[in-house]
């Protein structure tokens, strides 16, 4: 079997010799892989990997459960066209984990938001509608569902950004939270 020489830049082998052009011109003899190498490297990446308790803050056996936020927004006398709010959980261990929309047929779709942010514990969520039917009063807007990590009981910062009606001006509104399941 011909083996091929190491050669620095200069193409020269290890022994110093010249590569000829054939020499040079010849493929690369195929990686050799064997299960066993493979094994260990899997082994090694999966101990280099952070484990779950690095993400969630908490020990290893820590209480999991699921949540729903529904998020409020009252805009008195006035339809409701458009919105901006933010929610960051202040207290607990909390990852956002899906977005729905509100009960009111004009924010049914779910709202805009920031895939990004969702993955820290805070979202900045927004929505419009051009219709005509739109919502008065006390309507959810959204249904924010939560992983909670522990036996700390959530809190949550919630501030609305921007509320507005069909002509685009800003209306006096305000926003709550609830809690489901």
């Amino acid at each position: 079997m011909n083996r091929i020489k190491p050669r620095d830049d200069r193409g020269q082998t290890a022994d110093g010799r010249r590569q000829s052009a054939d020499d040079r011109r010849k493929p690369s003899p195929p990686l050799i892989v064997s299960s066993r190498w493979l094994r260990k490297l899997a082994i090694a990446l999966v101990l280099a990997l952070p484990s779950g308790e690095h993400f969630a803050g908490e020990g290893a056996d820590a209480p999991v459960r699921f949540a729903a936020v529904e998020v409020f927004i009252d805009s008195g006398e006035q339809p409701l066209a458009a919105w901006q709010f933010q929610l960051a959980a202040e207290r607990g261990s909390v990852r956002i984990v899906g977005i729905e929309g509100g009960e009111h047929p004009a924010f049914k779709s779910p709202p805009y938001y920031d895939p990004a942010a969702m993955q820290r514990d805070r979202v900045v969520l927004a929505a419009f509608n051009t219709g005509n039917d739109l919502p008065k009063g006390k309507t959810r807007i959204a249904r924010i569902h939560v992983q909670v990590t522990g036996d700390v009981q959530p809190e949550y910062a919630l501030r609305l950004e921007a509320a507005g009606n069909p002509e685009g001006k800003r209306i006096e509104a305000t926003i709550s939270l609830g809690t489901t399941r």
